[in-house]
Formats: C-alpha cells, structure tokens, sequence
C-alpha cells in the first residue's frame, strides 16, 4: 500500500523521488542513476484506513547500489518479526475485529518491497494533516536536521509548526538546536499538506524531505486514529466580544450555566413544555465551550437549537450572518416533528405582540429583586469561615433559580428587535441609529454628573460620596470584558471611580454623553419602525441589568474567595476565579488537606494559563470527539513543576491510573499489566510491553513518532517528552497520566516526604 500511495502522488503531480517496487528475486535498478537507495516495505495491509504497522518492518537508508538485492532481503525477512504478530493481536482487542493483515506469503521471495532512490536533505521530518491528537483543522509539522528517520525515532532536535487551516496562522517550538523553515519552505509545505488530504479524502500522515529550496514527499498514509464522526465546532464569532483574550475557569462555568438555564426556559416557553427540551438537554448543556482558555460557541450543539425553528435553513443563515459565522460547519440531524415547529411559529407569532409588556415586567421585577439582593450579600459578607461560604453558594442557587428563567424574554426580544429592523427597510435606518436616551448611555451621563460634582463641591463632600455611592449600586458593573467574572470592576475597586473623576474634572476632558442626538418624534415613525425601537431600548435596558447580575455573581464568587483565604486554603482570595463552580460546591466535603489540594488545582492552572497566552487566538477549533486542551511544549520543560506534577506532550487520548514500572532496561519477560510504563524512551518493539500497560510515561519523544503512533492506535494514554521522570517517579508509586492535559501527577497517597 506504501508504493500505491506513492504511485497515486507521483501521477497527481506530487515532488516524489523516484522509485520501484520489487516482486520476485530480480532487483531492476534501471529506473535510476543513483548511487544510493532507501529500501522500504510495502504490502497490502500497511499504510491503510485502518493500521499503519508504523516502524513495525526494517527500513534500510543510503544502501549502495550492489547491496541493493540483499537489503531487499533483509526487509523481507522483516515481515516475520514477532513484534507484527503482538501488534495484530493488540489491534485486535482494540476494536473487536480485524484490520487489514499481513499476506500470507509475506516471508516470500515475491513479497513486495520499495525501493526508492536516496535522498541527501538539509532538513527532513513528518507532516500531519490534521493534529493526530483530534484537532483536525490544524496541520502539525515535524522537522530536523538531515534524515526523516532521526525525527521519526526521536533522535534529533526538531521544531514543530501548528497550522491553523482556518486562520492561517501558525506558531512553532524548538528544542535545542532545532532548525527552522524559511518562510517560503514553510508555505510550500502547508500547500502540500493540505492538497494531499484534498486528494485522499482524509487526514494524512506525510514523510518530506528537504533539499535547498526544494521539497519531496517520500510517503503518505493515513491517520488511523481518527473516528471522523461527531465532530465538534467551536466557533468565537460575537461571543469574543462578551469574553475577550483569556476568561479563567469560574467565569467559562457560570457562563456555561447561564446559557443552559436561560436557552432551556425559552425552548420550555417556546414548545409549551415539549418533550424536545428534554431530548436536547446535551446540547443546551454545552451551548459554549472552552478551549485553550478562550470561550467559544460550540456551533454543532446551537444547529440542534435552530432546527426547532419554522422555517429553519432560512433562519439558520440569518443566525450565521447576525453572528458572522462564516463557514456553516457541520449541520445538525436533528429530526423535529411538524408539530413541534407548528408550535414554535404561534409562539413566535403571539410573543411579537406580547414581548414589549413582558420585558416591562421583567425590569419592574428585576428593580425589586435587585434591591433585596443588595442588602441580603451585604448581611452574607459579613458571616465567616464555612458557613459563609455556604450561604454565598445558596444565594448562588436562588439567583439562577429566581432570575435566570425569567430572563429568555431577552431573547425573545432580540428576536423582536433583528425582526422589525430588518422589516423597517433601508431607507429607515437613519431613524433606527439616532436613538437617544438609551440605558447603555446612562453610567456615562451618571460618570458625567459625579464628576461635574466633584469640580463644584469636591470630592471630600457628602454630596460627592453620596453621588458615588448610588453611582457604584446602578452602573458599579459596567466596564470592559464585564462579563468576566475576575475583571476588577468600579464596585470591586471603588478606588477607580475617583481617579476616573479626577481625568473628567480637568476642563479639556469633559466628554459628550450622547445626549444632544436629534430625537425623531414616534408619531411620524412607521409602525415597523416604531417597534423596531421599542426592542432596541428594550435590549439595551436588559443588557445593562445583565450587567448588575454578573455583577451579584462576581460579589458571591469574590467573598466566597475571600472567606477561603481567610481559612488558609488560598494563597490569594481572586485565586478563586481559577476553579470552577461544581469544584466550590463539594466545599461542605472539603477538610484542610484537601484544601491543599485546591491550592495544587489552582497551581496547575495558573501555570496552564501562562501557555494559552502565548497561542494564537483562533477563530475556530474542530475537533474529532472531544475538545482537549493545548500545551506549549517549549515552555514547559524550563518550568519548575508544582510538587508531584509533571509535565510534556500528550500523544493520545485519555486518563490513566495505576502502578508504575520504571524500565531502564526493557525485557519481554515482563509483566507490565495494569501498570503505568516509566521510561527514557522507547521503540517500536515496545509493542510486546505496551499492548498490556495501562498509560505510558517517557522523558524522549515527539507527537510524530513511531511510538506515539502506535499508543495512538492502542488506546493507551502517553505523555512524552517528560523532564527527569525517571528520577522522580519510582517503581510502585500510583501515577496519573492525563494524556489530553499532557500531565503525571503522582497520586497524593503517593507522594514521599513532600520530596516532590
């Protein structure tokens, strides 16, 4: 299969040095003048959709060309390895059925074997189309210095590249004295790359050469890991302008709540309680997501939603544009009963009648609620240890239970206000954009009045702090990235109000308001028009009451912060912002040991955060089943690890837990089942000691191995590239490998003497 994908690039007009293949006992060097040759395998069952027998079979490099006929043998004899049998019956338990096998006449004087004219490169390494760590819109580039076979067996320094395929931006980390690409190399590749997963149909695993200015594809086969179904899209469309740059965990969990609570009370609203609620309850659950410390829509799970709707392609591609999503992605198959739709379009229709009173009553409700709230968090603050930590987590709960329902009618009047102003025509836009008077101008005339106060009266009068006190309680919330929970805020910092004042008091800073737009009287409006008004006021006044009610969940969460670091279990009371609400609500269980566990938590993630940093802002992220997040390798390995965690590069999916066996000198006589493989490195004929272990641990090796392949293709969980692992972790220590974190983390029962 190896020579027929190459035959397939060579036709297609794909860089390919030249090459044979090699049937019986005669060896036909005549399609080359050169000296030296790399003599390959190639049967039917490598390199194929379902296994690669990557490294499996020998691979001889710069052969002369009279020891040609006798490496060909060698590789043959290859093919009877016992390492082939162990890794068919590994694949073999994976998935329940067979892949493609070894023919059986595959010691045969006839076996296949290539043999392809040797190339000399300054640099060489792998290509993947898609990361074969699930992410397929990033293109993963491996290369080092002089062969392909240095880099493949971890014996080189190399830099790898991360392609966005969407974005077209990239990032690359080195090691050592790793080589770099010039930038016109560099685009030849991703060219390649992606022209080749275009012409297979798939995700690709590509072996190049370079030489000079030129590139040569030397193979290509496909990525076996991938399941190509329930793909997962996120996408940052307008949601980067509610969570700009980086938002740390407390606030991506209150948001995921938000979204759940207040979509799944207008699908309640809109279906009259349909069944179909419950039937996609999973998606209303992860409406958004998390990735690389940024927040995105998870798309996938909001065309479940939009199918509800009458006449949904239609309104589908209204929603993309409204969001500026560009790519549709991937649709969903939700099937919605005639029925259901029938309901969704009488709601619609009776609540652009209804939705102006409701969003009054929603205000008059809110105004109340929002006063008692005030008074009832200020009472709660002043409570202590433990027991106020639970009152803050119970008024957590009624805030969602009381206020969060109630809130879908903003949606509906969304809905209310894109819908008239699309039917008040373009003519009648001017009319819609010189609003005045509306809510989101009112904290600047507020900031305005405070600081006219402070130039008459001072800023040492009552009448100032007065002023200031009532400006805290109405717009104390308002500011950048407000809907970040850990953004420092007026209310959090009032000590920002005043230097604020102090810049508007000077005479050459005193700023409009907005407030000397023309009015257009509502008697001359059209009846579109005058409603598509009504909902943008509406909008704005309910964006600034989701403004105070961020605000509430920011004070619970910062007094919960607080209270713990009174009771010593934070070292700093925001450092509460880097957990995640279900981690605070197990607090009733927690005692001081486990405290100190939190404290390794948020650690962790600190350290996490400083990574996500340094990645670009992707747009969108696609990923093969399961969003994992990204580690900057180069990064990591100058970083002291917190006590008994460590750190390097996942090269498969999953958790790992169990005993751990150090091997500094492997033997097949082991017995490593169940444990978790401690190692400097390892080979291809590790197969034997692998197919058994539970998850495996190495100081050497790169995402493009050989290894990593195959524990790929095996299902064990592997972090690779591990500082000193050897040194820090012994024989019969628990260990924890999370190979989607890139983390090995002595269990607690584990750790010896705080020596780690």
């Amino acid at each position: 299969m190896k020579a027929e994908n190459l035959k397939i690039l060579r036709d297609n007009g794909f860089p390919v040095p030249p090459f044979t293949v090699v049937t019986g006992s005669e060896v036909d060097l005549s399609f080359s003048q050169a000296e030296t040759f790399a003599v390959r395998s190639t049967f039917e069952g490598e390199d194929t959709g379902d296994s690669s027998f990557a490294g499996q079979f020998d691979t001889l490099l710069d052969v002369p060309r009279a020891e040609v006929a006798s490496a060909v043998e060698q590789v043959r004899k290859s093919y009877e390895k016992e390492t082939i049998r162990a890794y068919r019956e590994a694949l073999l338990r994976k998935s329940g059925e067979a892949p493609s096998v070894v023919p059986e006449d595959h010691a045969s004087r006839t076996a296949p074997v290539l043999v392809q004219e040797m190339l000399h490169p300054d640099m060489a390494g792998v290509a993947f189309s898609s990361n074969p760590t699930g992410l397929l819109n990033e293109i993963v580039l491996v290369v080092g210095e002089g062969l392909g076979d240095a880099v493949v067996e971890d014996r080189a320094d190399t830099t790898t590249y991360y392609y966005n395929k969407d974005d077209a931006l990239y990032y690359y980390e080195t090691q050592g004295a790793s080589p770099t690409l010039e930038t016109g190399t560099l685009e030849t590749l991703w060219d390649l790359v992606k022209r080749v997963e275009e012409l297979y149909g798939r995700p690709m695993d590509i072996e190049y050469a370079v030489c000079g200015t030129e590139v040569y594809l030397l193979q290509a086969r496909p990525i076996t890991t991938f399941r190509g179904k329930d793909l997962i899209v996120l996408d940052s469309s307008n949601i980067v302008e509610s969570y700009p740059d980086l938002t740390l965990p407390l606030s991506m969990s209150f948001a995921k709540e938000i979204y759940y609570e207040i979509f799944r009370a207008l699908l309640i609203r809109a279906t009259n309680g349909s069944s179909v609620v419950s039937e996609l309850d999973s998606s209303l659950r992860d409406m958004v997501a998390m990735a690389n410390g940024r927040v995105y829509y998870r798309i996938t799970s909001w065309y479940d939603i939009l199918r509800l709707m009458p006449f949904s392609d239609r309104f589908i591609a209204i929603w993309q544009e409204m969001l500026g999503v560009s790519n549709k992605a991937v649709d969903s198959d939700l099937k919605v009963p005639v029925r259901t739709k029938a309901v969704m379009l009488k709601t619609i229709l009776n609540y652009l009648q209804i939705t102006p009173r409701e969003m009054d009553k929603l205000s008059e409700f809110y105004e109340t609620y929002a006063n008692d709230l005030d008074e009832e968090l200020a009472r709660l603050a002043r409570a202590e240890g433990a027991e106020k930590v639970r009152g803050l987590l119970r008024k957590y709960h009624s805030l969602k239970n009381d206020v969060i329902p109630r809130w879908d009618i903003t949606l509906m009047n969304d809905m209310y206000a894109f819908l008239f102003t699309a039917l008040s025509g373009k003519k009648n836009r001017e009319q819609l954009s010189n609003l005045s008077n509306l809510a989101s101008m009112e904290p600047a005339k507020a900031m305005n009045a405070l600081a006219e106060t402070a130039r008459t009266k001072g800023m040492d009068s009552d009448a100032y702090r007065t002023q200031k006190e009532r400006f805290l309680s109405d717009y104390g919330d308002r500011c950048l990235g407000e809907l970040k929970l850990e953004t420092r805020t007026y209310r959090t910092n009032p000590e920002l109000v005043d230097l604020y004042v102090e810049r508007l008091s000077e005479p050459a800073n005193t700023p409009s308001d907005g407030s000397a737009q023309n009015a257009v009287p509502s008697r001359t409006l059209n009846p579109f028009v005058r409603r598509a008004r009504i909902g943008i006021r509406n909008r704005e006044i309910s964006r600034l009451n989701r403004t105070r009610l961020y605000g509430f969940a920011r004070t619970i969460f910062t007094e919960i912060g607080n209270a713990l670091y009174d009771m010593d279990l934070l070292d700093d009371p925001l450092d509460v912002f880097y957990l995640y609400i279900p981690e605070l609500e197990t607090y009733a269980s927690w005692d001081r040991k486990e405290g100190a566990d939190f404290r390794r938590r948020v650690d962790e993630r600190k350290k996490q955060y400083e990574q996500f940093a340094q990645l670009p802002p992707y747009t969108r992220l696609v990923y093969d089943g399961q969003i994992h997040q990204k580690q900057t390798h180069g990064l990591q390995t100058d970083r002291p690890a917190a006590p008994g965690l460590m750190t390097g590069t996942g090269v498969s999916h999953g958790t790992a837990v169990g005993e751990a066996l150090v091997v500094e000198q492997p033997d097949l006589s082991m017995d490593t089942t169940g444990k978790i493989l401690v190692t400097h490195s390892t080979d291809p004929g590790w197969v034997f000691l692998i197919q058994n272990a539970a998850g495996i641990v190495a100081e050497k090796g790169s995402l493009l191995s050989h290894t990593a392949i195959i524990t790929r293709e095996l299902g064990k969980p592997a972090v690779v590239g591990v500082k000193d692992a050897t040194r820090l972790i012994e024989t019969g220590d628990t260990v924890v490998v999370d190979a989607d974190a890139g983390t090995v983390r002595l269990s607690e029962t584990a750790e010896r003497g705080g020596s780690r």
